[in-house]
């Protein structure tokens, strides 16, 4: 059998980080030397392996079998629709093996459901036992005559979730068609993990251009997947996660990755929608009026959102006239260095945090900036609140298409009308973070790693 490439982790192949601290300007300049600095985290309240993106990207393809080989505890129910098993694995199975086990469990998966194919994904116990998934499933693919792939999350690859997904997105790879190479004239691959009814609108303007839109993996087939090397082009609305699904397309499949900005607002939506037809050879749409009016003058705002939407929503805050004061993102890599360089020169100041889960470093930053409110994941809304702050969820897949200024601002409005729910909470909430806890530095753990 031959070897398979290995898999990278997004800190040697992005020089990615997901504990940092600083100032715009200085992490900016990091990246424009070169190399940043690698940094660690001595001290976590939480930190979420690659398993769990994985399994949110691979859960909503419907006819797609997921079987999660570790203990019962590493497979928390994802809340798509694809039909999820895990092997259960005990004291013994760790120890000794258990490649039987997970052959048993795929067998059952698949005669309980009907399965286009299968995804078995590791988990930090096969990195003790050894067990060969890649054999394991390349005999079950026979047996089953359906695909039956392995998504490599097993061990502690990477401190960085988002490897989770080049792990999912390597595998969805190895569910392309590779035997019909084909051209599909007009079909076009829109990448996400999420569905909206913004998404749903881009999808109309794309098709309104004469193209036909394959959206996945999110909410899509595994035929849909199977076609996606067709299609001309792929367009990538969640980067974070799914950029090597598209370098893989682009590299293996000949579909042209279309390099632009997030559809985030009137006038990045109809850049995309330009360079859209303009593949096509269709007519582009006419640019929009830029709008002048600045709704969010003088709110100084935080952040907390996926990465590459958490830098083009506060460039859409600014032109809004509002001010971001503190930007907390899951990680940081070599792909957000542009949008990282835009945001420094127009906030030199801004605070970026990078960490997922970690309330005592948000709860720090938002004590020391004290913004009017904060947007974003439901996490950080929580710490919010806890502190007295006005804050509001902020789902990215709704800022998708002309409409993300209304929605910022809607957002925005709903925060600030909760200023007496985070009165309460702060009055409240059960103890969390000690006044002398909360008087230390924020980032007092996170050191430079010496290489």
């Amino acid at each position: 059998m031959a070897r398979r490439p290995r898999l990278e982790p997004r800190e040697t192949r992005l020089d990615a980080t997901q504990a940092l601290l600083g100032r715009a300007a200085d992490l900016a300049a990091e990246f424009a030397a070169g190399t940043p600095p690698r940094r660690i985290r001595t001290f976590s309240e939480a930190a979420p392996d690659d398993l769990r993106p994985a399994l949110a990207l691979l859960s909503d393809i419907p006819d797609l079998g997921l079987v999660v080989h570790g203990p019962r505890g590493c497979a928390v129910r994802a809340p798509g629709a694809a039909p999820l098993a895990v092997t259960d694995l005990d004291q013994r199975d760790t120890v000794l093996g258990s490649g039987e086990v997970l052959a048993e469990t795929v067998r059952a998966l698949d005669a309980a459901h009907p399965l286009a194919a299968i995804a078995v994904l590791g988990s930090p116990v096969v990195a003790i036992n050894s067990d060969d998934i890649r054999a394991t499933v390349a005999a079950l693919g026979l047996e089953l005559d359906k695909p039956v792939v392995w998504v490599r999350t097993e061990g502690v690859r990477s401190a960085v979730p988002a490897t989770g997904g080049d792990a999912a997105a390597e595998a969805l790879l190895q569910l392309v068609d590779a035997e019909e190479t084909e051209r599909e004239p007009g079909l076009l691959n829109l990448l996400t993990s999420t569905r909206s009814p913004e998404l749903a609108a881009l999808a109309g303007q794309i098709e309104a251009l004469g193209w036909r839109v394959n959206i996945l993996p999110a909410g899509a087939g595994v035929a849909d997947i199977a076609r996606a090397g067709r299609a001309e082009a792929s367009l990538v609305l969640a980067p974070d996660l799914l950029g090597l699904l598209a370098e893989g397309l682009e590299t293996r499949f000949g579909v042209t990755r279309l390099d632009v900005a997030l559809p985030l607002g009137a006038q990045a939506t109809v850049a995309v929608l330009r360079r859209v037809a303009a593949l096509g050879g269709a007519a582009a749409p006419a640019a929009p009026p830029r709008n002048l009016s600045q709704p969010l003058a003088g709110r100084r705002l935080a952040l907390a959102l996926p990465t590459a939407w958490g830098l083009a929503a506060a460039e859409l805050i600014g032109d809004l006239g509002g001010a971001v004061t503190v930007l907390s993102v899951p990680h940081l890599d070599r792909s957000h260095a542009a949008a990282l360089g835009a945001l420094a020169e127009r906030w030199p100041d801004l605070q970026i945090h990078v960490g997922e889960g970690q309330g005592f470093e948000l709860a720090g930053l938002l004590r020391r900036n004290a913004p009017d409110l904060l947007l974003g994941a439901s996490d950080a809304v929580a710490v919010a609140l806890r502190q007295g702050l006005p804050a509001a969820v902020l789902d990215p897949a709704r800022l998708i298409g002309a409409g993300a200024a209304e929605a910022l601002t809607g957002a925005v409005e709903t925060a600030l009308a909760r200023r007496a729910l985070a009165r309460t909470a702060a009055q409240s909430a059960r103890p969390g973070y000690t006044p002398g806890w909360l008087k230390r530095s924020p980032d007092w753990h996170i050191k430079q790693e010496v290489r």
